[in-house]
């Protein structure tokens, strides 16, 4: 059984703000995400990881780091081009505020399905942005030996519609599940990549101590 343990990154000022935050931007972790991250590792330091990824974004690279400073012994991160976050395009970095109330913000919620991300703001259609995930985790489980165990560090949206979707949840479903908390931690696992089942979703109780 191969088990991808995946973290969302830390709160950053960009959250805070709440401005878009995909695949083109990125903003500074708060101190006290640090803090979580470190809670993160300290919570996954007797699970046994073949591997550590992190998307190469800064703000899951750093969360990363710290996390992996709570393992006993030194663990590389491997940076991922293909798992950064989802690409909001001319939106990117603005504030929600000023696009909630569109037309095409709410198309974007609740139809992604049909939604023209490369017209409306010349970003990532979402069936694309989907595939984008799952290509590089089914890359990641091939590379790697069965009954491993693999630590991917990535974004909110990226693990959401990878996961829900390799578990057969259609794309205007997901966001309807709920998506991922900042530090929280998702298990999927497979043997096949065929067949998954989700033992932890969105797992956050560790931050309380």
């Amino acid at each position: 059984m191969t088990k991808f343990y995946l973290v969302r990154h830390g709160m950053t000022e960009y959250n805070l703000q709440n401005r878009f935050q995909g695949g083109t931007v990125d903003s500074a972790l708060l101190a006290e995400s640090l803090v979580n991250a470190r809670k993160v590792g300290q919570y996954l330091v007797d699970v046994d990881f073949a591997k550590v990824y992190s998307s190469q974004q800064k703000r899951a690279y750093c969360t990363a780091k710290e996390i992996v400073s709570q393992f006993s012994e030194p663990q590389p991160i491997h940076k991922l081009a293909s798992f950064v976050e989802y690409n909001f395009g001319d939106w990117d970095g603005k504030l929600v505020d000023e696009y909630i109330n569109t037309a095409e913000f709410k198309q974007m919620v609740h139809d992604p399905e049909h939604f023209d991300a490369v017209k409306v703001y010349h970003g990532e259609n979402y069936a694309d942005f989907a595939k984008r995930g799952r290509d590089t985790l089914e890359k990641i489980f091939f590379e790697t030996r069965k009954n491993q165990n693999v630590l991917i560090v990535a974004h909110s949206l990226i693990i959401s519609f990878t996961v829900k979707t390799l578990l057969g949840v259609e794309l205007n479903q997901v966001r309807k599940q709920g998506l991922l908390d900042n530090t929280s931690v998702t298990v999927l696992e497979t043997n096949d990549f065929v067949d998954f089942t989700l033992p932890v979703w969105n797992y956050t109780n560790f931050l309380k101590n």
